[in-house]
């Protein structure tokens, strides 16, 4: 590496660490003025319940772990039905156009809808359940990914679906060497997609009446009017979808692209 781009990787790191020291000078400025700790935490209150958080410490006599794993419990299945559901319909939309023209209107509306008044549409149906939270990522993410993946169904080349037609390509021969190379990029990008809105939702979900769950937390902390705890349970959370994004996606990511090559 020459010298000119070490400098420019070095000014490049610089600029992102003082943006995020300027923000948290600035943010422990505020907390000084305002001097309303439950209303306006310092950085170091809000680091304090974080450490708490990562410690496994939580009120109401059990661990932070086990509210977040309920709430990633919770999210996973949301997704993989959502996935499954969103590339089924997707792959019929961008191969059918009569699926296209039937899906598409139903799931620009399903997006548009926001999530909590799907939540309150489904807690006044169901009852405040599991399938509650599970529902709303589902009906949120299903139709996102529906969209994602039709765009790569139709990159499909017609002429290489021709040739496999004529050399009598069998349905798990043309998934295996046709869709899956095409697809992938759309499955991992739409996928991303998913998780990170499915990551905000199923807290919505959580706060409408669950008892159980980040959202939950949150929930709790806001009645109580303390802003600190709620800023550290969403940090816990948000250091969780980068552990998942760079530990899980990025190394499937890398060994499915070694796998179709």
């Amino acid at each position: 590496m020459s010298i000119d781009l070490k400098r420019e990787k070095a000014k490049k790191t610089l600029v992102r660490v003082g943006s995020i020291l300027l923000f948290l000078i600035l943010w422990w400025v505020i907390s000084i003025l305002f001097n309303r700790a439950r209303i306006f935490p310092s950085p170091l209150l809000v680091g304090e319940k974080l450490v708490s958080l990562v410690l496994g410490q939580c009120e109401l006599g059990s661990s932070s772990y086990v509210h977040l794993g309920t709430t990633l419990f919770r999210l996973f299945i949301a997704f993989s039905l959502a996935f499954c559901i969103g590339s089924i319909i997707g792959i019929l939309m961008g191969r059918i156009r009569r699926a296209y023209d039937f899906f598409d209107n139903l799931a620009w509306i399903f997006i548009c809808i926001p999530a909590i008044v799907w939540a309150f549409i489904l807690v006044v149906a169901f009852g405040t359940t599991n399938f509650t939270a599970i529902g709303v990522v589902m009906v949120l993410i299903a139709p996102k990914l529906a969209l994602n993946v039709s765009e790569g169904a139709k990159a499909i080349p017609p002429d290489l679906m021709e040739m496999a037609d004529s050399f009598r390509a069998t349905l798990f021969q043309k998934v295996k060497d046709i869709y899956v190379p095409y697809l992938l990029p759309y499955f991992f990008g739409g996928a991303r997609i998913g998780f990170s809105i499915g990551l905000k939702v199923i807290i919505v979900a959580e706060l409408v009446g669950l008892n159980s769950g980040v959202g939950y937390m949150i929930d709790y902390w806001w009645d109580k009017f303390f802003l600190a705890p709620i800023i550290a349970w969403a940090l816990f959370l948000v250091f969780t979808g980068l552990l998942i994004e760079y530990g899980i996606f990025e190394v499937l990511e890398r060994r499915s692209r070694k796998w179709i090559t």
